[in-house]
Formats: C-alpha cells, sequence, structure tokens
C-alpha cells in the first residue's frame, strides 16, 4: 500500500517544487534584480564612438517613453515612425532636455509590404552604419484597423486591413531586425534586442489577427534568442515583452490603474527586465501574474475569462464614444 503512493508523492514533491521556483522567480524577476539595461551603454571597442539605440514607432506613447528612458540613461537615439511632423516635435522635445546628446529620426510606413518597402527599409538602414547601434526596440505595432476599428471578426474584415495588421505588427519588424543585426553584431560588444508582444495572442476573440501577428513577434524573438547562443553569441541579449494594456497612448488617454499602468510606468518596467534570463516577460508585476494565471487555466476558464475580458472592454469603448 505505501509503495503504492511513493510515485504520488514524487509528483506532488516535484509540482512543489516546481511551483515554489516559479513563486520565488516571479518576486526575483519583479521586485528584487537590478536591470542589465547600462551593460548596453558601452563606447565602440575600437573608435571610441558612443552607444546608440533604434526605436521603432517611437512617435508616440510607448516608444516615445522609450525614448525618454533612453536619453535619461544617456543614449545617442535613432526614432522611426510613419509621421514626419510627430518626429520632428519629438526630436526637438528630447534635444532640448538632453542637449548633449544626438537623435536622428527615419520615416518609415511600417503598413506597406512589398519589394520597394524591404528595399526602402534596407536603404534606411544603411544610413546609420556610421552608428554605433548597442540596443534595437521593435516598438511599431497596431491593434487598429484603418478605420480606427479596434473589434471586428473576421468575416468582417476588409482584405487590405488584414494586410495591414500584417504588416505593421509582423512583416515590418522581421524586415526591420533583419537589416539591423548587422549593426548589432558589427562592434562585438554587448546588443539587445527587444520586442513587444501582446496578450492579444492568449487567443482574444475579435482580435483574431492582432493576436496571431503579435504571436509571431513573439516566436521570432524566441527563436531569435536562441539562434544567437548556438551561434556563440551570448553577448546579443533577445527579450520578448508582453505587453497589456497601457494608458498615455492615441487610444487610451483614461487615468492609470494597477491593471492598465501609464506609459511612462510600463517603459521603465521593460527596461527593469533587461537581463532577466527569460525569453519572454511582462513589463509589470500585475500584467505577469494576470498573464500567468490567464495561462494556467483549464481552457473552458480561459475562453470565459478572455471572451468577459473583451466584452468588458467594448462596453468601455462605447460608452467613451457616446461621451465624446
Amino acid at each position: 500500500m505505501y509503495t503504492s503512493l511513493i510515485p504520488l508523492a514524487v509528483i506532488g514533491t516535484i509540482w512543489t517544487s516546481l511551483f515554489t521556483f516559479k513563486v520565488l522567480n516571479f518576486i526575483w524577476i519583479y521586485f528584487l534584480r537590478p536591470s542589465s539595461i547600462k551593460k548596453y551603454h558601452h563606447n565602440h571597442i575600437h573608435s571610441s564612438a558612443p552607444p546608440w539605440a533604434i526605436i521603432t514607432g517611437a512617435s508616440d506613447g510607448i516608444g516615445k517613453q522609450y525614448a525618454h528612458e533612453l536619453a535619461r540613461l544617456d543614449f545617442n537615439i535613432v526614432l522611426h515612425g510613419r509621421n514626419a511632423t510627430k518626429l520632428h516635435h519629438l526630436r526637438t522635445e528630447l534635444h532640448d532636455e538632453f542637449p548633449h546628446l544626438s537623435f536622428r529620426a527615419i520615416v518609415a510606413d511600417a503598413s506597406k509590404s512589398g519589394p520597394e518597402s524591404s528595399k526602402h527599409i534596407q536603404e534606411i538602414v544603411d544610413t546609420l552604419r556610421d552608428l554605433h547601434v548597442t540596443i534595437l526596440i521593435n516598438n511599431v505595432g497596431s491593434g487598429g484597423y484603418r478605420d480606427g476599428t479596434v473589434y471586428a471578426e473576421i468575416q468582417d474584415t476588409e482584405p487590405e486591413d488584414i494586410d495591414h495588421l500584417i504588416n505593421v505588427n509582423a512583416r515590418f519588424p522581421a524586415q526591420f531586425t533583419r537589416a539591423v543585426v548587422p549593426l548589432l553584431l558589427s562592434h562585438g560588444g554587448p546588443a539587445l534586442i527587444l520586442s513587444m508582444g501582446s496578450m492579444g495572442e492568449l487567443g482574444c476573440p475579435k482580435l483574431s489577427l492582432y493576436g496571431a501577428a503579435k504571436c509571431f513577434d513573439m516566436s521570432f524573438s524566441r527563436a531569435l534568442r536562441r539562434e544567437m547562443i548556438l551561434a556563440g553569441r551570448d553577448h546579443v541579449e533577445v527579450l520578448g515583452i508582453m505587453t497589456g494594456s497601457v494608458t498615455g497612448v492615441s487610444h487610451n488617454k483614461s487615468k492609470a490603474t494597477l491593471q492598465t499602468p501609464d506609459s511612462g510606468d510600463f517603459a521603465r518596467g521593460a527596461f527593469q527586465k533587461v537581463g532577466c534570463g527569460e525569453d519572454v516577460v511582462a513589463a509589470t508585476a500585475f500584467q505577469g501574474l494576470v498573464w500567468n494565471m490567464v495561462r494556467a487555466m483549464p481552457l473552458f476558464l480561459r475562453d470565459q475569462s478572455l471572451i468577459s475580458g473583451i466584452k468588458r472592454d467594448m462596453e468601455m469603448r462605447a460608452k467613451l464614444a457616446k461621451k465624446a
């Protein structure tokens, strides 16, 4: 009788050990460990050129906050966006606040596709070859359709909107990363590739295309991390940041909460996770807790949770639209 209980005891011990490790690791990552972001602030080994960071989708929201945070850390920055006016204003704003740093702006529409678009991306990156680039932040992305709609069923989605979501959220980050990686590898020093994911990849209804595209980003990031390790490039860190709702962005100006942090707090949280040893991690403790809890739910509970969450958000957006 007692012998038959041994396998159960072993399973229970293993499960308890794994659960304890996950809890302690969560506490370490979100509350105790220091960031390694300063590791990437190093001059070129031969020319002593100062470090640069490239941020896609930098003209607003989280991307703009990434720029301010990196400037505070004394990085020179290349700002990417599709709106030249917004980029000019941001560049001027950063110059005024950090006059000792340099800033460049590159304009490219991430929603375009095809050989000409890919060629344009390469031509843009070629203009940066004189820079000592140590950080790439793939922040560009959009969950909205061309008319501003966020939620839609697949049969109601125009073919052009399908291309739009795939191009902005998946194609452009992949093409841009391909073009920038040689710059990150050229100096042989520590380098960082930070890519933005979304909790939409959990399978949120009416966000099927957006979620699938962001799932591509995180799969791409995970594989690229292992690709660097396989090639013996352990000095290149590749980290995916799982993103939930954030305020202070173009589509959400509401008051920040624990569940929906301000874009500035989000950016600081993301940089705090640099060097944590994970392949994908949420920027804030609350969003990390929610993300892990939903993934651990039985399917029927996960279905209910995601469906009810989307319903609440749709209702909130409808109320805001009426007030506007």
